[in-house]
């Protein structure tokens, strides 16, 4: 199966700079924010995996709590649904080499993201604040803000307000999941565009998805809107070189 926007993937690859373990290293210590608990492998766990491997020992925080994926459910409520989501991103972040204290988890309603000058999303700044600064990132990763899902704009958004409260202002850098998706991808990327080759992360990356069980198999059967998880979308898993795209 081939990946969703291969033909965009293809021609961004041709146009990109090269991230090899130099560059790796001055953009560490990196910081990625993901929606939902599956974003961090289809869209960076090439990048996950190739850090941890160099040792730089990567941070992820979840935005949402991935409840809203199956709706409807009566053996799966949200509380049992958000909690499965939970172990499933520590397995999967495990399997690329990021251990749980490497981790947060930021409990945004899936689905509905928080508005900016709420009471909950100030809280939410002041946390992400506070974990930075042990380990200030010198990059701060998101989906890309023009991704057709209101979680994947809210993290790029998120992203923005984070980097500009904190003390060094760190380089924004954007992944893709469903952007892949947008026909328009190639004219709306920003010129700054960087290629990381990690073809043998690929067994890895897959292993990871795997893990989000919730995403990838028919293990819930009785909800309304049962979410799961093209095949066209989990092939990015097995991408051999991941894009990432920088705004100046």
């Amino acid at each position: 199966m081939r990946a969703v926007g291969e033909a965009a993937w293809a021609a961004l690859r041709r146009r990109s700079a090269r991230l090899d373990a130099g560059a790796l290293a001055t953009l560490s210590p990196m910081l990625i924010l993901s929606p939902h608990q599956d974003d961090e492998t289809l869209g960076c766990g090439g990048l996950i995996a190739t850090a941890c491997a160099q040792g730089l020992a990567p941070r992820v925080a979840f935005v949402t709590d991935g409840a809203a994926s199956h709706r409807g459910s009566q053996t799966w409520p949200p509380e049992r649904l958000a909690a499965a989501r939970r172990r499933e991103a520590l397995r999967a972040l495990a399997t690329l080499g990021v251990p749980s204290r490497d981790v947060r988890f930021l409990g945004w309603p899936d689905g509905a993201p928080l508005a900016e000058g709420a009471p909950d999303y100030q809280r939410t700044l002041v946390e992400l604040q506070s974990w930075a600064r042990s380990r200030p990132p010198r990059s701060l990763w998101a989906t890309w803000p023009k991704e057709p899902h209101c979680d994947h704009e809210a993290a790029a958004e998120l992203a923005d307000a984070l980097a500009a409260r904190l003390p060094v202002r760190p380089r924004r850098l954007d992944y893709l999941v469903w952007g892949w998706t947008r026909p328009e991808l190639v004219q709306a990327a920003p010129e700054r565009r960087w290629a990381l080759d990690c073809p043998g992360q690929a067994p890895r990356r897959r292993r990871a998805l795997a893990c989000h069980r919730t995403q990838t198999s028919g293990l819930i059967a009785d909800a309304d809107q049962a979410f799961r998880l093209p095949a066209s979308v989990a092939a990015l898993a097995g991408r051999r070189t991941e894009i990432f795209l920088e705004a100046r």
